[in-house]
C-alpha cells in the first residue's frame, strides 16, 4: 500500500464519528465531531403549535404561544368556562354559535331569530358577559370583558380555542339530534363600541356571517361542507370535542385592547355609525376587539329535544397571549415575573400547523366515557390496577 492510498473504516450508524484532518500547517489538528441528525426547527414548532390548535383542552397546552420570527416575550392566559344550552319554553329546537374571540364569544342564534331580548333564549346559564339585557344585544356574549382584557394586555391574540359538547338529558328519555358546522368569518364584524352601545335589530347582526341568522337556526346548516350530525343518543357514550378551524394566518395578528382614540375634543376609530336622518355620527370605535377574520364560528343547531329539557353543556376554552400592561404611579399593575418561553419560527410554521389542524378529521373528536372508555382502555386500566395492588 503506497502513501497516496487511504484506509476507509465503516462506522456504525447513529454514532459520533471523529474525523481527523490531514496534517497541514495551515489546517487545525483538532478532531471534528459530526452532529446527530435532528428534525428541522420548523417541524418541531409546527408539531407543538399543531397540538395546541387541534387539542385545545389538553392540559399540556396551557401557556401555549404562536411561533414568531422575532424573539418578543409575551405573557399567557386562558379562559375556561361552561355554559348550559337548552330549548326555550314551548320549543323543541334551538341554535347557538360560538366565535373565536374572547370579547365576542357567543351568539344565541335562536334568540335573534325569535324576537331578541331576554325571551325565547337557548342560553340557560353561562358565566359569559352579556352585552345588554334589552333588544338584540341580549343575545350577544363575551367570555370576558374588554376592561378585563385591557387590565392585563396592551395587545393580544387568541392562540387556539375550542368547545366540548356534553349531554345533560336523562339517559332513558334523551332524544333529538344536533348539527354542528363551521362558518368562515370575514372582516365585517361590528366593533365592540357599536355592539355594546347601540340598540340592535336582528338584521344588523347579519354582517357577522354575511347571511341571515335565521339560517343558523335551521337544519339548512347541514348543507355546509363542514357540517356533521349527531344523535343525542351518541352523546350518552361520550363528549364531542371541536377545535377551531382557520382560513388565514391573519387570525394570529396582535390586536389592541383600545376601543377608541381621543384627543380631548374629538373621537376617532376605524368604524363609524352614521345616522342617516340627522347626518351625525353616534358611535366610533376600533374593530380590533371583536375581529375574527381568519377564523370560523362553530354553530350548533339542535331539534327534537323534549320541551323544558336541560339540553346539553358546552365547555369552552380560549388560550391567549399578549404584551403585558405596564403603568406608573401609585396604582401600578403587577407584571408576571416568570420567564416566558419565547417560541421563534418562520411564518411557514404557523401555516403548516394551521393547514393540518383545519382538516375535518382533526377538528372533530369524539371522546368516549363510561363503558366505552373502559373497553377502549382496559389494558391501561389493568396495568394501573396491578401497580396499585403492590402498595396496598
Amino acid at each position: 500500500m503506497n502513501k497516496s492510498q487511504s484506509v476507509k473504516q465503516v462506522q456504525p450508524k447513529n454514532q459520533k464519528v471523529a474525523i481527523k484532518s490531514k496534517k497541514n500547517k495551515n489546517q487545525s489538528t483538532k478532531d471534528v465531531i459530526s452532529k446527530y441528525n435532528q428534525l428541522p426547527r420548523d417541524d418541531i414548532l409546527s408539531n407543538k403549535f399543531f397540538n395546541a390548535l387541534s387539542c385545545p383542552f389538553d392540559p399540556k397546552n396551557i401557556g401555549c404561544t404562536v411561533p414568531d420570527p422575532f424573539p418578543f416575550a409575551t405573557v399567557s392566559y386562558h379562559i375556561h368556562q361552561t355554559s348550559v344550552i337548552s330549548n326555550a319554553t314551548g320549543f323543541t329546537n334551538g341554535a347557538v354559535c360560538f366565535l373565536p374571540n374572547p370579547v365576542l364569544s357567543m351568539l344565541d342564534s335562536f334568540g335573534v331569530s325569535n324576537g331578541g331580548g331576554n325571551v325565547n333564549k337557548c342560553v340557560t346559564t353561562t358565566p359569559f358577559v352579556q352585552y345588554a339585557t334589552t333588544d338584540y344585544r341580549a343575545d350577544l356574549y363575551g367570555a370576558t370583558s374588554v376592561a378585563s382584557l385591557a387590565s392585563i394586555f396592551s395587545t393580544y391574540r387568541v392562540v387556539s380555542w375550542g368547545i366540548k359538547i356534553s349531554n345533560l338529558q336523562p339517559e332513558l328519555s334523551a332524544t333529538g339530534r344536533i348539527i354542528i358546522s363551521q362558518i368562515p368569518i370575514g372582516d365585517t364584524v361590528p366593533s365592540y363600541n357599536l355592539l355594546s352601545g347601540t340598540a340592535l335589530s336582528g338584521n344588523s347582526l347579519n354582517t357577522l356571517f354575511g347571511m341571515p341568522l335565521s339560517l343558523l337556526n335551521s337544519s339548512s346548516t347541514l348543507e355546509l361542507p363542514t357540517a356533521i350530525e349527531l344523535a343525542v343518543q351518541d352523546l350518552l357514550h361520550g363528549d364531542m370535542e371541536i377545535s377551531g378551524m382557520y382560513t388565514n394566518s391573519l387570525f394570529w395578528s396582535f390586536k389592541s385592547t383600545s376601543t377608541y382614540g381621543s384627543n380631548g375634543t374629538q373621537v376617532f376609530g376605524d368604524e363609524v355609525l352614521y345616522n342617516v336622518t340627522g347626518g351625525t355620527s353616534s358611535s366610533i370605535g376600533y374593530k380590533d376587539d371583536t375581529r375574527c377574520v381568519g377564523g370560523c364560528g362553530i354553530n350548533i343547531y339542535f331539534e327534537g329535544f323534549p320541551s323544558g329539557s336541560l339540553g346539553f353543556q358546552v365547555e369552552t376554552i380560549y388560550h391567549l397571549e399578549g404584551s403585558p400592561v405596564i403603568s406608573t404611579g401609585i396604582n401600578n399593575i403587577p407584571v408576571p415575573s416568570n420567564k416566558q418561553t419565547v417560541v421563534i419560527g418562520s411564518t411557514t410554521s404557523v401555516e403548516k400547523a394551521m393547514s393540518k389542524a383545519s382538516i375535518i378529521d382533526n377538528v372533530y373528536e369524539f371522546i368516549g366515557k363510561g363503558t366505552s372508555f373502559l373497553n377502549d382502555n382496559k389494558d391501561t386500566i389493568a396495568r394501573g390496577a396491578s401497580l396499585l395492588s403492590k402498595f396496598i
